[in-house]
C-alpha cells in the first residue's frame, strides 16, 4: 500500500555556523563534496550538507539499510539519483526520495511504493510577494490569491504546492494532470507542501532533533 514518511529538522543553529565539520562532509559522495565546494554562501553549503545527511538518516531508519549501502549521484538541474545496494530508490523496491530546505529548515520525504515531491519555505519579510505572484502564478491562481483573507499564508500555500507538484511530476516522469494528493502544513514559522500519490491517511511525519541528525556516523 502506498505511504509516505516525512522528517523535518530545525537546522538554523547549525546553518548559522561558519565551518563545515570534516566528519560530516566525509559521509558525502565525491560528486556531493564537489558540489558542496561550489556554494558561495556558507549558509547554502550548510543547508545542502544537512539535507544530504537527513536523506541518509531517513533511508537508514525507514528501511534499515547501512550508510555505506546508500549511493547518491548528482544530476545537473535535477534531483539527485539515489540508490541502495545498487538499486534505484524510485518508489518500487526502495522508497522514492525528495528533499528541500529554506532558511535553516530541512525536510526529507520518502514514498513507499509511490513517488513524492516536497517543498519547504520560510517567509522572508522583505520578499516582494506581489511581483513573485505575477511571475509564477497563472491568472486564475492570482485571482484566487486576491480573494484570500490571509494573502501571505495563501501565497506560500500555492507557492509550495506548485513546487512540490513540479518535483513529484519530474521524479515520476509524469505530466501535471496526473492524479495526486497535496498535503500542506503551516507551523513553526514555515510552510511545507508534500505532493504524492498516497492517500492522506497514509502520510506520517515527525520532527527530528538537530543533535540526533548530527550524530549520524558510518558506524
Amino acid at each position: 500500500m502506498p505511504s509516505t514518511l516525512l522528517w523535518i529538522v530545525d537546522g538554523r543553529e547549525f546553518v548559522a555556523g561558519s565551518t563545515l565539520p570534516h566528519g560530516l562532509v566525509g559521509m558525502l559522495s565525491a560528486p556531493e563534496r564537489e558540489r558542496l565546494q561550489r556554494f558561495l554562501k556558507p549558509q547554502r553549503a550548510r543547508e545542502f550538507l544537512l539535507g544530504r545527511l537527513l536523506l541518509r538518516y531517513a533511508l537508514m531508519h525507514a528501511i534499515g539499510c547501512s550508510l555505506d549501502a546508500i549511493a547518491i549521484t548528482e544530476r545537473p538541474g535535477a534531483a539527485p539519483l539515489v540508490s541502495i545496494g545498487g538499486r534505484a530508490a524510485d518508489g518500487t523496491q526502495w522508497p522514492a526520495t525528495s528533499i528541500s530546505h529554506s532558511q535553516g529548515w530541512i525536510v526529507c520525504a520518502l514514498g513507499k511504493r509511490c513517488q513524492v515531491g516536497v517543498d519547504i519555505e520560510v517567509p522572508v519579510p522583505q520578499r516582494d510577494l506581489v511581483s513573485l505572484a505575477n511571475q509564477a502564478f497563472t491568472e486564475q491562481e492570482q485571482t484566487w490569491l486576491a480573494s484570500q483573507p490571509m494573502p501571505e499564508q495563501a501565497f506560500y500555500q500555492l507557492w509550495c504546492g506548485k513546487e512540490a507538484l513540479y518535483k513529484y511530476c519530474s521524479n515520476a516522469g509524469l505530466g501535471d494532470s496526473t492524479p495526486h494528493h497535496l498535503h500542506h502544513r503551516h507551523a513553526d514559522g514555515y510552510h511545507l507542501s508534500l505532493c504524492t500519490a498516497a492517500a492522506p491517511q497514509q502520510h506520517h511525519s515527525q520532527h527530528l532533533a538537530l543533535e540526533d541528525l548530527l550524530k549520524l556516523s558510518p558506524g
